[in-house]
């Protein structure tokens, strides 16, 4: 069933369908941690309903181009593109499948939970449960498709940044910025933000942390209002 909603912070009318993983906090954040895109071709590995595109285009990016494993979600998210933009292409593919020229920046809001007793429809399984996308293929995917002066703009449970930080060595990514995701009612942080570009690992710059107050993100420390 489609529903009409917007995205946080910038105000964009979209559509979700309540069968599909839906726009929450993950999504604003890391929407709001991108960078000025300066009409850069943007990639958004496991695009949904293409709200981080959508992103990506309100921090002034050039093509878009979102890939993922339903044809029913990228149905919707050309529905919501399409509102905005006609410069995008949208591929149905296993993200490990995916075979297209490199581009500047690859944006993944990615699955990461661990699988259990999940009740949860094809949908949600596939975007929230980390077997469809474990975390080294992940950054395989990374490098297979960003240019080699790219950026990689992600995220991931706080408690598992030791897991990010040995993956950025594998595979010879550095971070360039990183802010911590700080929920008010818990003693510790929930999510980490990370932009990674390709090479040694030096000096990292650690931004402010997000704080999540009442379901709403401070965002002051990403000098955004």
């Amino acid at each position: 069933m489609r529903q009409n909603d917007y995205l946080k912070y910038i105000n964009y009318p979209i559509v979700q369908d309540s069968e599909m993983f839906k726009v929450n906090s993950d999504t604003a954040a890391l929407g709001m941690f991108l960078d000025p895109l300066k009409k850069k071709t943007v990639l958004d590995l496991g695009t949904n309903q293409g709200s981080l595109l959508l992103y990506a285009h309100y921090h002034n990016a050039g093509h878009l181009i979102g890939v993922d494993i339903f044809k029913e979600v990228l149905e919707v998210a050309d529905e919501n593109l399409s509102k905005y933009t006609d410069d995008y292409e949208l591929i149905h593919s296993r993200i490990q499948d995916l075979d297209i020229e490199p581009v500047d920046v690859v944006i993944c809001n990615p699955p990461f939970f661990e699988m259990g007793n999940v009740r949860a429809n094809n949908f949600y399984k596939t975007a929230m449960f980390e077997e469809t996308l474990p975390l080294d293929d992940m950054f395989k995917a990374f490098r297979k498709n960003m240019k080699d002066n790219g950026e990689v703009y992600t995220l991931y449970p706080a408690e598992r940044f030791p897991e990010l930080y040995n993956m950025c060595l594998k595979y010879k990514l550095k971070i360039m910025k990183m802010v911590f995701v700080h929920d008010e009612n818990r003693p510790y942080a929930s999510r980490v933000l990370l932009k990674l570009k390709i090479g040694p690992m030096t000096k990292v710059k650690v931004l402010k942390p997000i704080m999540i107050r009442k379901g709403d993100l401070d965002l002051s420390g990403l000098n955004v209002k």
